[in-house]
């Protein structure tokens, strides 16, 4: 499903990703190198120990235009393997939205959701911390404001506001 609403976003520093996976919006990626040729497109890099979880992270969104009318709607879209993405250097104080099917676990409003070795997805966090051993202090961390819904189905989604980048 994945659905986002960038509610406050700075948005004033962009990266254009590319991820060798089918990406929708809401996952929250690392950059790695730029591609052959290339001088601002970038190969979406995924955390794979608890040292990377406290480097920058940053948050894929993409403008949802859909060629195939049969498939419009902020649900349907993706980015495809190969081609290229929007990614958004987050700050303090950023509020976005997210359908619950990006976050692992069970957010609770006044916790965490913070970024995860091996995935793009958040996860929960009751103290703000993460990696294996739930202690490190990773490098981006969002509060759980509230619950809410998104799309016109009604989805469960959580409000996050972002206390560390």
């Amino acid at each position: 499903m994945a659905v986002i609403r960038l509610d406050k976003i700075t948005g004033g520093h962009l990266e254009s990703i590319r991820h060798t996976a089918v990406m929708t919006n809401g996952l929250f990626v690392q950059l790695g190198d730029l591609v052959d040729g290339e001088t601002e497109l970038y190969q979406v890099a995924i955390p794979q120990t608890d040292a990377d979880l406290e480097k920058e992270f940053l948050l894929h969104s993409t403008p949802e235009v859909m060629a195939d009318p049969r498939q419009a709607g902020l649900k349907h879209f993706v980015v495809g393997a190969g081609d290229e993405g929007r990614g958004y250097h987050l700050v303090k104080g950023d509020v976005i939205t997210l359908t619950n099917d990006l976050i692992e676990g069970t957010p609770v409003v006044g916790q965490f959701a913070v970024p995860q070795t091996g995935s793009l997805k958040l996860e929960t966090s009751a103290d703000g911390k993460g990696g294996s051993t739930g202690t490190v202090a990773v490098s981006l961390v969002l509060e759980v404001v509230r619950k809410t819904t998104l799309g016109y189905d009604g989805t469960d989604a959580y409000q996050l506001r972002v206390v560390k980048a």
